[in-house]
């Protein structure tokens, strides 16, 4: 997670909402698991899309994986 933080610029939830995102889990998956609400966990998404310049989980994903192999 510090990785994904630091090297992208998110907040510490962010990220995690992020890792979970790139492990393929739905934002109901990502809610129970963090324990926030679906609509907090797209506020989220939101942010991170807006930080990583993307417009799509999958392209968001593909982001986290290549700075979580590196």
């Amino acid at each position: 997670l510090q990785r994904l933080s630091g090297a992208l610029g998110l907040t510490q939830r962010e990220a995690e909402v992020l890792l979970w995102v790139s492990y393929g889990k739905s934002s109901g998956d990502i809610s129970d698991v963090l324990q926030i609400s679906p609509r907090t966990v797209q506020k989220h998404l939101e942010h991170v899309y807006e930080k990583l310049g993307v417009e799509t989980r999958s392209a968001a994903a593909a982001i986290a994986i290549r700075v979580i192999e590196q």
